[in-house]
């Protein structure tokens, strides 16, 4: 029998406590994402599988843990936890904006070097803080990331741990933030040829913005720290 069988999936019209449901918005290992309203106001419900929780609970815990020791615009805030007989979960800030992952895939936006930059830096920025209260997020991805023309949001930190510096160090962010900077830039990436090379030979990058790559992908050096990553961020852009 499925881990996950006893799992009620709620429908829109549907009440948790005082939270009506909205909408699905997706599932995932630990739990089931539900946008839901209350006064008016829209909020995040997630789930958490009860199977899964008592196959590792433990790690289920972290993501409400940090997310509570956090205050910052561009993080989901978190509200409450609700814990009930048939229903443990939690509810937090409904944030705007689309997915990058949708962005890109969907809408076709082509990210310009001008964005990549405004997207970019609100991402160091955040990083930033989220390092300064020691804790590295493991998970910049574009689904993971929101924006609205604007303003970049980061959630799901269900994989963010307390830094340790052994299993879990700050660095573990860079590649990931090099990675996403990647899809902007192959949003305007148009392939010719009949044979894929490296990133690093495809795309025709000013050389500051193709070493800073590098370093966050661990192709050279990788930076030390995420203050580093910024000074080389702004550096590369100016060139």
């Amino acid at each position: 029998m499925s881990l996950f069988s006893r799992d009620k999936l709620y429908k829109p019209s549907e009440y948790i406590n005082e939270y009506s449901i909205e909408e699905t918005i997706g599932e995932g290992r630990f739990g089931i994402c539900y946008r839901v309203s209350r006064d008016q106001t829209s909020y995040i419900l997630k789930q958490l599988k009860r199977g899964m929780l008592k196959k590792s609970g433990v790690k289920a815990q972290f993501e409400q843990e940090i997310l509570k020791s956090l205050q910052h615009e561009s993080i989901p805030q978190f509200i409450e936890k609700i814990e009930r007989e048939d229903f443990c979960g939690y509810v937090l800030e409904f944030k705007e904006g689309r997915t990058f992952e949708d962005l890109i895939y969907l809408d076709k936006h082509v990210f310009e070097r001008d964005e990549i930059y405004k997207v970019g830096s609100q991402l160091v920025e955040i990083l930033k803080y989220l390092h300064s209260k020691g804790i590295v997020h493991r998970d910049i991805r574009v689904p993971n990331t929101l924006y609205d023309g604007q303003t970049v949001n980061l959630v799901d930190f269900g994989l963010a741990r307390w830094i340790n510096n052994e299993k879990y160090r700050a660095d573990m962010d860079f590649a990931f933030l090099g990675d996403f900077l990647l899809h902007l830039y192959y949003s305007s990436f148009e392939f010719k040829g009949f044979k894929k090379r490296p990133w690093y030979d495809e795309l025709q990058l000013h050389p500051k913005e193709l070493l800073f790559l590098k370093r966050l992908m661990g192709v050279e050096q990788r930076y030390g720290t995420i203050l580093e990553v910024g000074y080389e961020f702004n550096e590369a852009f100016e060139a």
